[in-house]
């Protein structure tokens, strides 16, 4: 069961690893392939947003003001610039 938490900007950029004022976060941690947009939290194969794809370097906006704690994860709603899309992604993957 995922739980749903509404964070303050102070809170959700901590839980992305510390991100800037502008509510933006870089990928980084990948040692391969890619980090997908979601359209639900958790990693599933059927969730991933086609075309989403993020690399190491990568800027996201973090814009959905809450957090998913789902099989031991955190997943933060975000918007991918490069490929207009927005979803979940595990927040383990930003900073």
């Amino acid at each position: 069961m995922a739980e749903i938490v509404k964070q303050n900007d102070f809170d959700l950029e901590n839980v992305a690893g510390g991100v800037g004022k502008d509510g933006w976060a870089t990928v980084r941690g990948l040692k391969s392939g890619y980090l997908a947009l979601r359209s639900a939290p958790g990693y599933d194969y059927n969730n991933e947003i086609r075309g989403s794809e993020s690399y190491n370097g990568d800027k996201l906006q973090i814009t959905g003001g809450y957090t998913v704690a789902f099989d031991g994860k955190t997943y933060v709603w975000v918007f991918n610039p490069r490929s207009g899309r927005s979803g979940w992604v595990n927040a383990s993957f930003l900073g």
